[in-house]
């Protein structure tokens, strides 16, 4: 009869120690919930960065209607305090549309106004033509591009080369000073 009791005694102290368990598990994930959410309202959407910020490769796309309008790519982005700028490095630009890729070692972007610039020589490549200037402003939201110093464009049996080039989104390019032009055979 000791026994019987002891047994029982034993079962209702298993079952306490498992409900308790599973009390404090609940009371643990509940609480986890919580200050996840409560974090999650104290972001105001206001992302500000401190100095000496960066993001090791990083990737803005664009999409209109669903198509990529444009795809950057960057080794590193290194974000200026109180702008809303990134300094990137290694850096590939992609445009679908007119299948053209752009190479610069640094550039910057800029979030606010979507445009690219770097004041170093880069080189843009596409199926039928190549690109090498000194320095590039890319305003990505309008496609147009320019620069006012060197350029050369070589393709299939011609180079031209210049000093100051604009072009827009449906290629129309501009060379405006000491154009030279080459046609081979």
């Amino acid at each position: 009869m000791k026994d019987q009791g002891l047994h029982s005694y034993v079962h209702m102290i298993e079952f306490f120690m498992k409900r308790m368990f599973l009390i404090g598990l609940s009371v643990l994930l509940f609480g986890s919930i919580l200050l996840m959410l409560r974090s999650g309202r104290e972001i105001n959407g206001d992302l500000r960065i401190a100095g000496g910020s960066f993001i090791e490769d990083i990737r803005i796309l664009q999409k209109k209607e669903g198509v990529t309008v444009w795809n950057l790519t960057a080794s590193r982005a290194d974000f200026v305090e109180g702008e809303d700028k990134a300094e990137l490095s290694n850096i590939s630009l992609l445009l679908p549309k007119n299948e053209v890729v752009l190479y610069a070692d640094k550039g910057v972007y800029n979030f606010s106004d979507k445009s690219f610039t770097t004041d170093r020589a880069i080189k843009a490549e596409a199926k039928d033509y190549k690109i090498t200037a000194d320095s590039v402003d890319f305003e990505i939201s309008s496609g147009d591009i320019k620069t006012g110093g060197r350029i050369q464009v070589e393709g299939k049996g011609f180079t031209v080369e210049g000093k100051g080039m604009k072009a827009d989104a449906e290629q129309n390019v501009k060379i405006f000073n000491d154009v030279k032009a080459t046609f081979h055979k």
